[in-house]
Parts: C-alpha cells; sequence; structure tokens
C-alpha cells in the first residue's frame, strides 16, 4: 500500500511539472505516456542550459547527448520528478529553464 501511495505521488508530481514545462516557450515535452521521467526538447543546447540552471542550484535533469555522444541529441533533456520535489522546486525549476532558453 505505501509503495504503491509513493508511486501515485511520483506520477503526479511528474505530470504536473511536464504540464508545468509544456507552457514555456522554446520547450516541448516528447513523451505522452511516463512514470516519473520524462523527455523535453529545448530551444538551444541542453548540455549549456543544464550546467547554467546547476550554477544556480537547480538540477535540471540530464542531457540526452552526455548519455548518447554524437547521436544528435543535443537538444534534449531527461527531467525526473519524484516525491521529494516541491511545488516551489517545480516552480523554481520551470522559472530558471525559460529563463536560460
Amino acid at each position: 500500500k505505501g509503495l504503491r501511495h509513493l508511486a501515485e505521488i511520483n506520477h503526479a508530481n511528474a505530470v504536473t511539472l511536464a504540464d508545468m514545462l509544456s507552457g514555456v516557450k522554446g520547450v516541448e515535452v516528447l513523451n505522452s505516456a511516463f512514470f516519473n521521467e520524462f523527455t523535453i526538447r529545448v530551444k538551444g543546447d541542453a548540455a549549456k542550459i543544464v550546467d547554467t540552471l546547476a550554477s544556480n542550484g537547480v538540477m535540471a535533469g540530464i542531457p540526452a547527448s552526455r548519455l548518447l555522444p554524437k547521436a544528435g541529441v543535443d537538444d534534449l533533456i531527461i527531467v525526473a520528478n519524484t516525491e521529494v520535489n516541491t511545488d516551489e522546486d517545480r516552480a523554481v525549476f520551470v522559472t530558471q529553464l525559460a529563463a536560460a532558453i
């Protein structure tokens, strides 16, 4: 029962973040179905954007290019959102991402 409840929270948080990100100009949520991780396409170099956010204290995710070098995925970020992320965390991430793009 506890794990199921935790999974429901994880999924709900990820859906909330995906919905918020879909409203950011220059961001496209690529997955229509997911659990707590999904991929976004950003306008610009994803690795540079992730590094910029990290320098501001925001863990933005993993640039797909770090996992698949030379695969032409330089504009993709793999994002996760779980039970440890708050509404404030999501708002800061969205604001910082919009500013970085």
